[in-house]
């Protein structure tokens, strides 16, 4: 009989692929020309992170530069529109840190 300890027999746990209520606030936040939507409809589980790290600017800083640059090679990348939103969400990121405290 196998053992539930056995790491064999646990399963990796998956990111949530659905939007939180977290999420959901944390882009009401945001200007309306700023909320990643297309992030949040077809990516759900960056946008959750994103909001997890918001208020982290040093965190926040490392998670879109490695989302906007390819370090591992060969990675195909996000199409345009999701892209231009992380393009956003950095220099409106990078404006509230020159300017004071994000919301």
């Amino acid at each position: 009989m196998a053992s539930i300890a056995d790491p064999r027999n646990r399963r990796w746990r998956q990111p949530l692929d659905q939007q939180l209520p977290a999420t959901a606030r944390w882009v009401a936040t945001l200007p309306a020309e700023i909320q990643p939507l297309t992030l949040l409809q077809r990516l759900p589980r960056i946008a959750n992170d994103l909001a997890r790290v918001w208020h982290d600017d040093p965190e926040l800083q490392l998670h879109l530069e490695e989302l906007l640059n390819d370090r591992r090679g060969g990675r195909q990348g996000f199409p345009p529109e999701i892209h231009q939103e992380l393009l956003m969400l950095r220099e409106y990121s990078n404006r509230q840190r020159r300017s004071g405290p994000r919301t």
